[in-house]
C-alpha cells in the first residue's frame, strides 16, 4: 500500500527544490530577529522573544510547506508526472498514501526544528505548556499539509490551491471569535448565522485552541485543551483530508 521509492522521490524533490534549506535558513535568521527585538524590549525580553519566535516561526514553516506541497502536486500534473507514475505497479491508493507520509515527513521535522528553537529560548522555564505547544504543532502541521495535499489534487491551478489552503486556515483560526461574536451580538440575522456559524465550526478544524503562545509564558498554568483533544482532532482530519483526495484521484480518468 506505500511506496517506499515514491516517498523517497517526494523527499528528494523537496531537497531539489531547496525546501529544507531555505526553511533552515528562515529558522536560523526568525531567531536572531526574535532574540533581537528581545533585547530591545525593555521588560519581560526573554519571554518577547520566545513569542515572536514561535508565532513568526510557526507561521513561516506554514506557508512553506503550504507553497511546496500545492506546487509539487500540480506540477506532477501538468508534466504527466502522475500518469507516468500510475502506470507503474503504483496504485492509486500507495500514490495518496505515500505523498501524504512525505509530506508529513516534512512536516514532523520542520515542526521539530521549530520546537528546538522554542526550547533554547526557553531555557530553565520548561514545563507542561512547552509540551502542549510543541505536540499541538505537530498535529497542526500535519492537518496543513495533508490539507494543501486535497485541496492541490481538487483544485485545478497551484494559486488557487494555495488561496484554498490559506483561506481554510484563516478560518480555523478566527472560527473560535466568530461563534463568540455570533452569539454576543443578538441581532435579527442571529437567527441565522449562530447555526451556520455552529455548522461551519464542526466542519474545519480548531486551530484557534492549538499552539498558543500562553502555554509558553505560562508553562506551568491551567490549559483550556489537552493532548486527547489534540490528538484525536489531528488523527480525524488527517484521515478525513487523505481520503478525499484519494476519491477523488480514483475518480479522475486518466
Amino acid at each position: 500500500m506505500i511506496s517506499g521509492p515514491l516517498i523517497r522521490y517526494v523527499l528528494m524533490a523537496a531537497v531539489r527544490d531547496r525546501l529544507i534549506l531555505s526553511l533552515l535558513l528562515v529558522i536560523v535568521l526568525g531567531s536572531c530577529l526574535s532574540v533581537f527585538l528581545g533585547s530591545a524590549a525593555v521588560i519581560e525580553s526573554q519571554k518577547f522573544a520566545l513569542v515572536f519566535a514561535a508565532g513568526g516561526l510557526r507561521f513561516t514553516g506554514i506557508i512553506g510547506l503550504v507553497l511546496f506541497v500545492v506546487f509539487h502536486i500540480r506540477r506532477s500534473f501538468d508534466n504527466k508526472d502522475i500518469e507516468f507514475l500510475l502506470s507503474r505497479p503504483i496504485s492509486r491508493t500507495s500514490f495518496i498514501l505515500s505523498h501524504a507520509i512525505a509530506f508529513s515527513m516534512l512536516s514532523l521535522a520542520l515542526s521539530l526544528s521549530i520546537a528546538l528553537i522554542v526550547l533554547l529560548l526557553s531555557v530553565g522555564k520548561i514545563g507542561v505548556g512547552h509540551e502542549l505547544w510543541i505536540f499541538s504543532l505537530i498535529m497542526e502541521y500535519l492537518i496543513v499539509v495533508n490539507s494543501a495535499l486535497f485541496f492541490a489534487m481538487v483544485v485545478p491551478t497551484a494559486s488557487g490551491g494555495a488561496l484554498a489552503v490559506f483561506g481554510l486556515y484563516i478560518l480555523s483560526h478566527l472560527i473560535g471569535d466568530l461563534l463568540g461574536d455570533a452569539r454576543t451580538f443578538q441581532t435579527s440575522a442571529s437567527v441565522i448565522l449562530d447555526p451556520v456559524m455552529n455548522i461551519v465550526s464542526m466542519a474545519v478544524p480548531r486551530l484557534d485552541l492549538m499552539a498558543q503562545t500562553a502555554w509558553l509564558v505560562y508553562p506551568d498554568g491551567g490549559h483550556n485543551v489537552g493532548f486527547i483533544f489534540i490528538l484525536a482532532q489531528g488523527v480525524f482530519y488527517c484521515g478525513l483530508l487523505i481520503s478525499a483526495a484519494l476519491i477523488d484521484l480514483r475518480r479522475r480518468q486518466f
